[in-house]
């Protein structure tokens, strides 16, 4: 990266020497902001930069630096924006690799690993010489794998969490409904006594008299519920006894 600056550098100030007097600025903001760039004032050096590239937006060395500027801050998206306006620049294809070898580092950063593969891949196509790509794009290759890996160790624990999570909810429904029927038979329970209590009140409370007449009168009840029930059974044998016979007793 530093080399490129001092390529960029050299090669505006020996234009200068040809060109109009009125490109003067140009070179010396370029210059200011590498110098902020080289003293790690990144922010300085991207005002610099962009200042100059909004000046001259066909010139890509421009927007090259100003994207290394913008890199050198974690600003991903503004980085990415320069080095696509760079790439806008057909006369200076000797720095199309550079381009496409920064933009597969923004998608790096941004642990896009599959576009920052194809970034590095467009570097290499450009230049097959380009060693830091070929090294990138392998470790991208690795960092994908591991990505992949991790996102389906985290599907298979989400999905044993959410087993869980049923489960229980299944054990607390239980126990619930169980308190719930353990309430309810106490709630029977208190009334069966507090009815029992109220009997036996009730039954202190009557005389001897009322007592018989009671008891007499259970007796009775007793025996009519019995005798109905003798006689449902008779009529059920009753008519078991009428059902037709089959042919092979006549």
């Amino acid at each position: 990266m530093m080399k490129r600056f001092v390529l960029v550098a050299i090669l505006l100030y020996f234009s200068v020497i040809t060109a109009e007097i009125v490109t003067y600025p140009k070179v010396l903001k370029n210059l200011k902001g590498i110098k902020h760039y080289n003293d790690k004032e990144y922010q300085q050096a991207a005002d610099k930069f962009q200042e100059n590239s909004l000046q001259h937006p066909k010139e890509g060395l421009l927007h090259f630096n100003t994207g290394n500027a913008f890199y050198k801050q974690g600003e991903w998206e503004n980085a990415q924006n320069s080095y696509k306006m760079a790439l806008k620049d057909n006369n200076n294809k000797e720095l199309e690799s550079d381009i496409y070898y920064n933009l597969g580092n923004v998608n790096f950063q941004q642990q896009k690993y599959k576009e920052a593969m194809e970034k590095y891949r467009q570097a290499l196509q450009v230049n097959p010489n380009h060693q830091n790509a070929r090294y990138n794009y392998e470790l991208a290759s690795r960092m994908l794998q591991k990505q992949q890996q991790q996102k389906q160790q985290n599907k298979q624990n989400q999905q044993k969490s959410d087993d869980k999570n049923k489960q229980d909810q299944k054990q607390q429904q239980k126990q619930e409904s169980k308190n719930q029927e353990q309430q309810q038979k106490q709630q029977q329970q208190g009334k069966k006594e507090q009815q029992e209590k109220k009997d036996e009140k009730q039954q202190e409370q009557m005389t001897p008299e009322e007592i018989k007449n009671r008891e007499e009168a259970e007796k009775i009840l007793k025996a009519l519920l019995q005798k109905e029930k003798e006689e449902q059974e008779k009529e059920k044998q009753k008519q078991k006894g009428d059902k037709p016979k089959s042919g092979k007793y006549w």
